[in-house]
């Protein structure tokens, strides 16, 4: 029995090298952060949601569009002043989306550059009317996979 401890021991100090590596790579954030998304030139406020598999933003009076044989979203958002935004982008694609009480909705899907801290990544985002919602920005798994860890207790750790 001795010598099982003995082994784990081992094994959980040999792999802590490892794992405080892997810590140095990625970025502490909390549970509220900046996001910029630069080519729409919006900064907002972005709750971090590790439950959300895919990242959404507020968009209202959304209106499919074709532009030159192709398929367009035009929509209306927020910026941080609550100023409003309208925007046209061409659709990814549609996704169905389960909220937390399982209604299921259809949303269109966009691709965009979000920046948060010194680290920007074009991806997917969809497109949900978040009105009665604090923050009108919810960052998903798709961006925190491999490069964040998250706080719950803090917020606005990259900086306001």
């Amino acid at each position: 029995m001795k010598f099982i401890y003995l082994l784990l021991g081992f094994i959980i100090f040999s792999l802590a090298p490892v794992q405080a590596q892997l810590l140095k790579e990625k970025v502490l954030i909390g549970r509220v952060e900046w996001v910029s998304l630069p080519d729409i030139k919006i900064k907002l406020k972005a709750r971090i949601d590790t439950g959300a598999k895919t990242t959404s933003m507020h968009a209202v009076n959304i209106e499919e569009v074709e532009q030159r044989g192709e398929k367009f979203v035009r929509f209306q958002t927020v910026d941080a002043d609550g100023k409003v935004v309208e925007l046209v982008r061409k659709v990814g694609t549609t996704q169905r989306v389960s909220n937390t009480a399982g209604f299921v909705s259809r949303r269109y899907v966009i691709k965009e550059k979000v920046k948060m801290g010194n680290i920007e990544k074009e991806i997917l985002i969809n497109l949900n009317d978040r009105s009665k919602m604090e923050y009108k920005f919810l960052i998903g798994r798709n961006v925190l996979l491999g490069r964040f860890i998250v706080d719950v207790a803090r917020s606005h750790v990259l900086g306001d």
